[in-house]
Parts: structure tokens; sequence; C-alpha cells
């Protein structure tokens, strides 16, 4: 698969204290252009890419730490364009005082990154990383030290804040017992008050109740007044009946009695007037007797005279008869008029008492109708008016006990308010001041955050303006070196063209007599091994081989890793002999541990080894590029 164009992979980790960071910024600028912008994830790790031949600065930022950038130049051979690199690194935010301006030394980038040609990859610029490296120690010194200052004061803040919270907390929880209590107390006084209240009502509904009753005693005492007074009414009524009864049998009486009188004066009279008669008859009688006896003689006068004598006798007795008679009619007439006179006194008392007896009666009836009516209507008024009062008192009692109710209930809610009002406002407050502390903070914070970005902005111009002006120099520096070194590396050429001329004519004598003093020895080696075998041969035993030449002694460039101590990565050295030089590539990793040699002789001749084994320049180049790749990620 074809690769348009390349790319630098960046992987790493941002870390504070040992510990990945998570939630790190990183801002990518390209050039004086934002590129990128991204957050670290868990563990602070991080991966972007970027376009090659370009110059970046990578910013590290977090609030609370201490800014940290990264120079990063993409520029590499026409050759790599389209190859993917990849580096890995880890950068360090240490925490860094609140409220500070950052340290203009820790506005330059922490590093520099570039392609080396040496290890045709990218790498640290070392004198920079290491400069910037001791400027970053006391810097993060210094910061630790104003950090831990106040990382104590915010401590004692923290503690005094939590103190005075407590002290609020208790305050407030001293203040919310308090209103409870003045709650409960209001609630036991509207209790009391609701009982106060509860007894008067029920006072006047037993009030109510007792002049209901009161009224209903009354009213029944009334009652039994008019009762009384009918009854008595009655009583007089029968009272009054009984006395006319009584006046008509008086009357009656005087009547029968008047009669009795009449009677008894005129049987009286006709008892005297018989007397009367029978003394007179006796008187005739014994007259008569005496006359009869004396008169004889004169009988005729005494006959005259007893005819005479009964003549007035008879007169006598005609005229008593008849002044009996007159005195009888008389008698009866006076009877009959007394009689006639008495029943019409009575008949008049009778109707005059029946009149007045009846219209005393009616005027009672009347009056006691009226007095009943009265009586019944004040009744009813009254018993509506208690009835009215007694609603009144009800409703009253109702209202009294629904306004205490709602009174209660009001002053309850008004409790429940204040309360309320008190625990909202003290949570109000502490909220208040917990949005001003975090507002402060924030803009503390921002205006940190903008100060670093600032400082980061003017460093990275003033950086990019250095790095402008540095680059200028160094590529001027650089042409002149290579200038230089291009003039050096002919003469060197020279040089060497002539010394290696002159070290091949005599490498090659020296060979030509090694040669043939090789061929002397190899013929002789012969000789002598044509003499062996024959002798071998005539011995009967079969012929064997002559060892060869061992090779150049090159196992004591091999590292010992059991007894010596390296640092994990590829390690280079170059060893210079006489006619040969050697580049030593020590590798020590998890995976692999080996020694590397590129040996170069004099005569231009370059031999690779592993671990004293010789290789081929691909393997050789194929392994270390796999290795240098393996430890970089």
């Amino acid at each position: 698969m074809s690769q348009d164009q390349g790319y630098l992979e960046l992987v790493g980790q941002v870390q504070q204290d040992g510990k990945g960071l998570e939630g790190a910024e990183i801002k990518v600028l390209k050039g004086t252009e934002n590129a990128d912008n991204l957050l670290t994830s868990a563990g602070g790790k991080f991966i972007f890419n970027l376009d090659l031949g370009h110059v970046y600065t990578i910013i590290f930022l977090k609030n609370g730490s201490i800014t940290k950038s990264v120079l990063v130049d993409t520029k590499v051979p026409e050759q790599y364009q389209k190859q993917i690199f990849s580096f890995k690194f880890k950068i360090d935010l240490f925490k860094a005082p609140e409220g500070q301006e950052p340290p203009k030394e820790a506005a330059p980038p922490v590093t520099k990154l570039a392609y080396s040609d040496v290890y045709e990859d990218f790498d640290y610029d070392p004198e920079y990383s290491k400069a910037r490296k001791t400027e970053m120690d006391q810097v993060k010194q210094k910061m630790a030290v104003e950090v831990a200052k106040q990382e104590a004061a915010k401590k004692a803040a923290m503690d005094k804040a939590r103190t005075d919270s407590l002290l609020a907390a208790k305050k407030i929880a001293v203040e919310l017992d308090k209103a409870r209590q003045d709650s409960l107390n209001k609630v036991k006084e509207q209790q009391r008050i609701e009982a106060l209240a509860r007894a008067a009502a029920e006072k006047a509904s037993a009030d109510s109740v007792a002049k209901v009753k009161e009224q209903q005693r009354l009213e029944a005492a009334a009652i039994a007044v008019k009762e009384k007074a009918r009854q008595d009414s009655l009583v007089a009524i029968e009272k009054a009946k009984l006395a006319a009864e009584a006046a008509e049998k008086a009357r009656l009486k005087a009547y029968n009695d008047s009669i009795a009188r009449v009677d008894a004066k005129i049987k009286l009279d006709s008892v005297n007037a018989a007397k009367e008669r029978e003394r007179l008859e006796a008187l005739a009688r014994d007259k008569a007797k005496q006359d009869s006896i004396n008169t004889a003689r004169e009988q005729a006068k005494v006959a005259e005279l007893a005819r005479a004598a009964r003549e007035k006798a008879i007169a006598d007795s005609m005229a008593v008869v008849k002044e009996k008679a007159r005195l009888e009619e008389l008698a009866r007439t006076a009877r009959e008029k007394a009689v006639q006179d008495s029943i019409a006194r009575v008949n008049e008392k009778l109707k005059l008492d029946s009149l007045a007896a009846a219209k005393e009666k009616q005027r009672q009836e009347a009056l006691a109708r009226e007095q009943a009516k009265q009586d019944s209507i004040a009744t009813a008024k009254e018993q509506a008016r208690l009835a009215e009062i007694a609603r009144v008192a009800r409703e009253k009692a109702a209202a009294d006990s629904v306004a205490q109710a709602k009174e209660q209930a009001r002053i309850a809610e008004i409790a429940r308010q204040a309360r309320e009002k008190v625990v909202a406002d003290s949570l109000a407050a502490v909220k208040e001041k917990e949005m001003l502390a975090a507002r402060e903070k924030a803009r503390q914070e921002e205006l940190a955050k903008q100060a670093r970005e600032k400082a980061v902005r003017d460093s990275l111009a003033e950086v990019r303006s250095k790095f402008v002006q540095d680059s200028i120099a160094s590529a001027k520096a650089a042409a002149l070196k290579l200038e230089q070194e291009r003039e050096a590396r002919i003469q060197a050429q020279k040089d060497s063209l002539e010394n290696a001329k002159r070290v091949q004519e005599e490498e090659a004598l020296r060979l030509a007599a090694e040669m043939k003093k090789k061929q002397e020895e190899d013929a002789e080696r012969k000789r002598m091994d044509d003499i062996e075998a024959q002798k071998k041969a005539l011995a009967g035993s079969g012929g064997g081989t002559a060892p060869k030449k061992p090779a150049a002694d090159i196992s004591a460039y091999k590292f010992d890793f059991d007894k010596q101590f390296i640092a994990e990565g590829i390690t280079q050295d170059t060893i210079v002999e006489t006619n040969r030089t050697i580049l030593r590539s020590i590798v020590k990793s998890n995976a692999v541990q080996a020694t590397y040699l590129r040996v170069t002789y004099s005569y231009g001749g370059v031999f690779f080894f592993k671990n004293s084994q010789s290789i081929t320049e691909n393997s050789y180049n194929m392994e270390l590029d796999a290795i240098r790749k393996t430890l970089k990620k």
C-alpha cells in the first residue's frame, strides 16, 4: 500500500507527580496558526500526527500547573517525505502556585525535536534539552516551595473555612433550634390559645346551653306561671261559678226561705186564725153551752145571741177568713212579688253575674289567650333569640375555631417559612459564598491562564523569533561548517585516498608477501599433508583436512551484559585501530541484548557482525532500524 504523504506520529503521556494527568489540554500551533486542540485521556495519554515539512509548537497546559511547550521541526530529507515516523516521549507538568505569574525561565520550549541524520529518525536536541532540563529543575524546586506554602496556607484557610463553616453550621443549628423552639413555643402558645379558645368556646357553649336551659327553665316557669294563671283563672272561674252557684243557691235558699217564711207566716196566721176560731168556737161553744145552760130562759135571747154570736162568729169567721184570704192573698201576692222580685233580682243578679262572669271569663280567657299568645310569641321570640344567640355563638365558636385554626395554620406556615427562609438564607449564603469563591477562583484561574497563555505566546513569539534567527545563524554556521567540513572531507578524502593508496600499496605488498608466504606455506603444508597422507595411506588410515585459519578476533568487542551495566536503548561508540575503524552499537531492551559491529578497513572493506557472528549489511540495517522503532514506541 503506497503512502502519498508521510507524517510524524507523537505518542506519549502527560504526568504530574509521577502519575498520568487526565484532562490536560494540548494545543498544536503550526507556525502561528492553531492546528489542533485535544485533551489527554485516562492516564494522561495522548497520540496525534504532525505533517512533515513544518515547524510546530506543542503547548501542554492544565489549570494549576506550569505550562510547557515543545518545538517540533518535522522537516526530513526528500527521500523520507512519504515515510511514517513515530516518536514517544513523556512530559511532566508540575504544580504551579496560584495567583503568580509563571517564571520567565518556564516560557521557552523545554526541548526541541527534529530529524537526526545520525539516527535517520527524530530525536531531541541533546545540548538544548540538557540546558533546559537544568533550568526547569530549578524552576520546579522554586515552584514546589511556593506550592507547598500555598497548599499550607490553603490547608490553613480550608481548616479555618471548615472551622468557620462548622461554627456557622453550629450557629445555624442553634438558630434553627431557637427558631424550632420559638416555633414550638409559638405552637404551644397557639395550642394554649386554642385550648383557651376551646375552653372559652366550650364555656360559651356551656353558657349558651345554660342560657338555653335557663331560658327553657324561664319558659317552663313562664309556662308554669301561665298555667298557674290559667289554673288560677280556671279556679277563679270555678270559684266564680261556685260563687254564682252559691249565690244561686243562696238566692234559691233566700227564695225558699222567703217562701217558707211566707208559708210559715201564712201557716202561722192560719194556725192563729184556727186557734182564734177554735178559741172563738170554744168561747162560742162555751158561751153557747153557758148560754144553753143559763139561758134556757133566754133561749130566744140565747138563741138570738147564739145566732147573733154565730152570725157574728160567722161574720167574724168570714171576716177572719176573708182577712185570712186577704192576708193570704196579700201574702201570696207578697210572696209572689217577693218571689218575682227575688227571681228578678236573682235573675238580674244571675244575669249580671253571668254577664260579668261571662265577660270576666271572656276577659280572663281573652287575657289568658292574649297572655298565652304574648307568652307564646315572647317564648317563640325568646327561643328564636336564644336560638339565634346559640347559632351566632356556634357560628362565632366555629368561626373562632376556624379563625384560630387558620391563625394556627398561618403561624405554623410563618414558622415553616421562617425555618425554610433561615435554611434557604443559610444555604443561599453558603452557596453565594461558594459561588463567589468559585467565581473568584475561576477569575483568578482565567487571569492566570490568560497570563500563562500570554507568556507562552510572548515566549513562543520570542522563541520563534530567536529560533528563526538561531535557525538562520545556525543555517549560515551550518552552511559554513558544511563547506568547511566538505573542504575538510575533500582534503581528508584526498589524504585518505593518498593514505589509502599508500596503505593499499603497502597492504598489497604485504598481502603479496603474505600470499607468497602463504603459497609457500600452503605448498609446504600441502607437501607435508601429501607426505602425511602418504604415511597414513601407508599406515592404512584415512586422510583428514587441515584446520582453517581463524578469522580476525573481534569477540573482544562483544559487550558482557552479565558483568557490565549499560542503560536501556542503543549506545554507540567508535573504536579506531591502525588499519580499521569499528562502530559498535550496544542494544539493550526487554526483548533484545546484542552487540552490533560495523568494521571498516582502511583499504575500503566493510564487514558487519552481530554478537561476533558475521551478518549482511541489509540484516544489520534492518535489525537496527526495527530496534529503534521498537524502542521509540
